[in-house]
C-alpha cells in the first residue's frame, strides 16, 4: 500500500516528476480513489491505483484530455498471480475487449493452493459496471428482446382487435332488429296490397 508520499517517491525514481498539488489533482480528476483512510485522515493506495496514475501522467503527457484519460484508466484491471497467492501489476485491457479471449481456467484455483485478493471500491464498481454491461449486451443481442417486443405488440394487437369485434357485434345485433322490423313492416304492407287492404 502507498500514500501519497510514498506515490510521490516512486514517481520521482521512475522519472515522473510531478510535485504534491500535482498528485492531488490527478487523483481527483481522474477518479482514483483510496483504498484505506486511517483515523488521522491519511489514504492508502494500491497497486492498481499508482499504475493508474503512471498511465495517466503518459497519456497527459500525449495530450489526452481528462475524460479520455478516465475513459482510458477504467479500462485498467488487476492481474492475479497464481504463484505469489496476491495481487499483481495491473495489466491494461485492450481497447476491443470482444476480440481478447479470455479462458476461465486461468482463474480457477489449484486444488492445493488458495489465494486471496485486495478488492478495493473501484474494483467493485468496474467488476458492477462490466456484469452490467455483458448483461445488457446479451440481452440486446439476445431473441429475448425481440420475443417480448411482439408479445407486447401483439397483446396490445388482441385488445384493439376484441374492442373492433365488440363494436361490430352490437351494430350487427341492431342491424338485425332493424331487419326484424322492417321485414314485420314489409310484410304487413305486401299482405295489405296482396288482399286489397289498406
Amino acid at each position: 500500500m502507498f500514500n501519497r508520499d510514498s506515490i510521490l517517491k516512486s514517481l520521482n525514481a521512475e522519472n515522473y516528476y510531478i510535485d504534491k498539488h500535482s498528485l492531488d489533482l490527478f487523483l481527483a480528476d481522474w477518479k482514483i480513489e483510496s483504498i484505506y483512510e486511517d483515523e488521522s485522515g491519511l489514504e492508502f493506495y494500491d497497486d492498481l491505483a499508482l499504475c493508474k496514475i503512471k498511465k495517466g501522467i503518459s497519456l497527459k503527457a500525449q495530450g489526452y484530455s481528462d475524460e479520455q484519460i478516465v475513459t482510458k484508466l477504467k479500462r485498467i484491471e488487476p492481474k492475479v498471480d497464481k504463484s505469489s497467492d496476491e495481487v499483481a501489476t495491473p495489466v491494461v485491457v485492450a481497447e476491443h475487449a470482444d476480440e481478447q479471449k479470455v479462458e476461465v481456467t486461468d482463474l480457477t484455483p489449484v486444488a492445493d493452493k488458495s489465494f486471496t485478493l485486495d478488492v478495493s471500491s473501484q474494483t467493485l464498481q468496474m467488476l458492477a459496471e462490466a456484469v452490467a454491461k455483458k448483461i445488457s449486451d446479451d440481452i440486446k443481442n439476445s431473441d429475448m428482446a425481440l420475443k417480448l417486443i411482439e408479445a407486447g405488440g401483439y397483446k396490445r394487437d388482441n385488445e384493439i382487435m376484441a374492442k373492433q369485434i365488440k363494436e361490430l357485434l352490437e351494430h350487427n345485433q341492431e342491424l338485425s332488429s332493424r331487419i326484424e322490423l322492417l321485414e314485420s313492416q314489409h310484410t304487413k304492407n305486401f299482405w295489405g296490397k296482396f288482399w286489397g287492404k289498406k
